[in-house]
């Protein structure tokens, strides 16, 4: 699982060099691979802290195997990390947060070819966005935008779908 997850990461990261310096980041990894004055250009913080979305019980119970979090990742504050399954070999999920419209983020993404298919339902808008092998949620909401992106190892796209669709839907009711 280890390489698996490693080799993900690898790929999101080149995804982003690929895009340009221009392009901010629709992923959550790939904000990460940004230079930090890069990074100053990144939308302003929502005022939502995403470690305090979804509690680990929360998760659990719509994914029905150990969760592990939330821990906040260590280069960006934005974005907030889950480990699924005994010691987190089952996959990994995290959340992010800025400010971007739903307009921004779909010509961003259509930038870099990446197709978005709407989700009706959850908050004032979403897509999805597939990113390398990776289950990714936009969502917005009262002016915020959420990322929910998960690698899910073993199960088919529609289960992963489907317990995204219910993660995002239980932070949404949150809000």
């Amino acid at each position: 699982m280890k390489r698996s997850k490693h080799v993900a990461v690898l790929a999101v990261l080149l995804l982003a060099a690929a895009c340009g310096r221009d392009a901010q980041p629709a992923d959550q990894n790939a904000a990460d691979a940004q230079p930090a004055a890069e990074q100053a250009t990144a939308p302003a913080p929502t005022g939502l802290d995403p470690c305090a979305l979804l509690t680990a019980g929360e998760a659990q119970e719509i994914i029905g195997e150990p969760v592990a979090g939330p821990a906040p990742n260590k280069s960006n504050s934005r974005i907030c990390e889950f480990t699924i399954g005994q010691d987190g070999m089952s996959g990994t999920f995290n959340f992010m947060t800025d400010t971007y419209t739903a307009d921004e983020v779909v010509a961003q993404l259509q930038g870099a070819n990446v197709a978005t298919v709407d989700v009706p339902g959850i908050g004032e808008r979403s897509f999805w966005a597939p990113q390398m092998g990776m289950t990714q949620l936009n969502t917005f909401q009262g002016g915020n935008h959420i990322i929910l992106t998960m690698l899910y190892m073993g199960i088919d796209e529609a289960r992963t779908k489907d317990i995204v669709q219910k993660l995002m839907t239980r932070v949404v009711s949150k809000l």
